[in-house]
This record gives C-alpha cells, sequence and structure tokens, in this order.
C-alpha cells in the first residue's frame, strides 16, 4: 500500500463499518413474513470510509483513521480498503464486534438507515496518531457517530490538526436524538475550530433552528462561527457561504441516479481534493457536484472510477 506523504494528504478521521444496501425496500415486511428484494451489497461503508475511498479513486493521498472490532467484518472491510494511497490508520479492538450500517432504498423514497456502532462508539481523539494530523486537510465525519469523540474531545483533535498545520473540515451527518438546543450550541462551538463545513440542506435547517432559506442560515452560520459553510443539496447541487459575504449557488449536472447512498461523501471528497490542490472555493464546489454525479450513476457493487471518468 502506497504511504501518503504529509504534505500532500489529506487524513479522514471518523465512522468506518460495513454498510448492508437493500434495494427495493420502501417498507418492512411484516412480522413472520418474508419480502424479495433486487439486490443486496455489502461493501465498505461510514461516511469517513466512503470519504477516504472517493479521495484515493482521485488520486489523493489519504489517511483513514477510525476504530474497528477484531472479527471477520473487519477483515473484510480492510480487504476491500487495500486501495492504492490509501493508508488506514484503524484501531483493532478487540473482543468488540466491527460498525455496521443498513441502508435500504426504494424508488420515491429518501433513504433511511439502522446502524449497529459497535467499535467506533470509543473512536477518541488518542486512537488518531499525531503523525496523521500532520496534512493538508483533516476531515473529521459522522460526528453523531462517534460518542466517545464529542465535544470537548473533537474540539481538541481539530485544534491539534490546526496547531499540525492543516486545516480543518467537518461533516456531523444527521443528529439521530433530533437536534436539541443543547446540541445545536455543541456544534455551533465545534465550528470555531473549523475551516469547511460540510452540512447537507436538512442539517443546516436544523442546526441553524430559525424558518428561514438555506442561503440565509449558511450565511447566518459562517458570519457566527468564521467557517466557510458549503451546503450539499442533492439534485439542486451546492450552496457556498464563506463569513461576510452572499452565498452562491453551484448547480449539479442532471443525471439518472442509479444509487444515491454516498453521494454527500463523494462531494465532501471532490471538495477538500481541489482545494488541497489550490483551487478557490467556486471551482471546488462546481468539481464536487461533479465527482457526486458521477458516483451515483454507478450501482452499488461497482462504484470504482478514475480522475478521467469525472463527469465535465
Amino acid at each position: 500500500m502506497n504511504q501518503p506523504a504529509p504534505g500532500d494528504r489529506i487524513t479522514v478521521v471518523g465512522n468506518v463499518n460495513l454498510d448492508v444496501l437493500v434495494a427495493g425496500a420502501a417498507e418492512l415486511p411484516p412480522p413472520g413474513t418474508e419480502q424479495i428484494v433486487p439486490s443486496i451489497v455489502l461493501r465498505p461503508g461510514g461516511s469517513a470510509a466512503n470519504t477516504a475511498i472517493v479521495l484515493a479513486q482521485l488520486g489523493r493521498s489519504t489517511v483513514l483513521a477510525g476504530r474497528v472490532g477484531d472479527d471477520g467484518t473487519a477483515r473484510l472491510l480492510t480487504e476491500q480498503l487495500d486501495l492504492p494511497g490509501l493508508r488506514l490508520d484503524l484501531v483493532r479492538a478487540e473482543d468488540e464486534p466491527t460498525g455496521v450500517t443498513v441502508a435500504a432504498e426504494a424508488p420515491g423514497r429518501d433513504r433511511s438507515f439502522l446502524s449497529a456502532l459497535g467499535a467506533m462508539s470509543e473512536l477518541d481523539a488518542e486512537s488518531v496518531p499525531a503523525e496523521s494530523l500532520s496534512a493538508q486537510f483533516v476531515l473529521l465525519s459522522g460526528y453523531f457517530l462517534l460518542p466517545a469523540l464529542r465535544g470537548e474531545s473533537a474540539r481538541g483533535l481539530l485544534a491539534r490538526a490546526r496547531r499540525a498545520g492543516a486545516r480543518t473540515a467537518l461533516d456531523t451527518g444527521w443528529d439521530p436524538a433530533g437536534w436539541s438546543e443543547t446540541t445545536r450550541d455543541e456544534v455551533l462551538q465545534l465550528l470555531r475550530e473549523v475551516d469547511v463545513f460540510l452540512p447537507n440542506e436538512d442539517e443546516l435547517r436544523a442546526l441553524h433552528g430559525d424558518d428561514c432559506t438555506d442561503e440565509e442560515a449558511a450565511r447566518s452560520i459562517a458570519d457566527k462561527t468564521g467557517a466557510t459553510v458549503v451546503v450539499k443539496r442533492g439534485a439542486l447541487g451546492a450552496l457556498v457561504a464563506q463569513p461576510g459575504q452572499e452565498p452562491t449557488a453551484h448547480p449539479a449536472p442532471e443525471v439518472q441516479v442509479c444509487d444515491s447512498t454516498g453521494a454527500g461523501d463523494a462531494f465532501n471528497a471532490g471538495l477538500l481534493h481541489r482545494l488541497a490542490d489550490g483551487a478557490d472555493l467556486a471551482e471546488a464546489a462546481d468539481y464536487a457536484v461533479r465527482v457526486a454525479a458521477t458516483v451515483i450513476v454507478r450501482p452499488s457493487h461497482d462504484r470504482a472510477f478514475t480522475p478521467e471518468d469525472v463527469m465535465a
């Protein structure tokens, strides 16, 4: 496996698990019955792992830091994560299971997820080697699925990354507990250690809390925290808000979606990859929506691509 060079690489810290992707599951069958679905696919998952995979496919030297069990699931994951340019800094926890997420998709409805955190529930700042924080960017992803790496622990990790010369990025994901006022305050405080915040539009609205447009919410959070806010908006593309500036929209190409799982993670990878190359935010956001579009037109079992495949 290639060893990433510190000056070039991106480090992704967060949730690493097995994804079980169930297609055509609009609802659970009644108790005691069985339903046949078009496909069930196993693949590496978790937003951190998904982002790291796409970064490696884009040719970016990448480190993935997380915590898995010492079991057959972890062995399957590490085999599938053995990619050129991707180094795994995964703690192997004895007598603990590796996390698993079941994602159900069906035409005409949004995805839904069932997750067992397993070993990643104990991922903390001390689990991340100091050497891994020396990078162009350090992205913390899957925040709400990492209970031991919340609040002050996350702030300390991101502050260490900044002291090591990295720019920091955060993708919290959705709060399963429902975005209480306490949680919103927690995230807003954390954003003071973040250079680039990467919510989707639902997470943006939940964090902001007031009834307003995406543009107003993104601008408000950027001004309040000093973080650049890059909002993932699905078919609408992306919205970029920098402190003190009017937000800018970045439309996505029209595509026939095959599997939307991991679209936001692919976007994160494309954005950080181009920013690490020195691109400005507008160029990076335009590239990121094309990377996400390139991924979601592919089926779950065949997500491999090269930089040349990214949509023009």
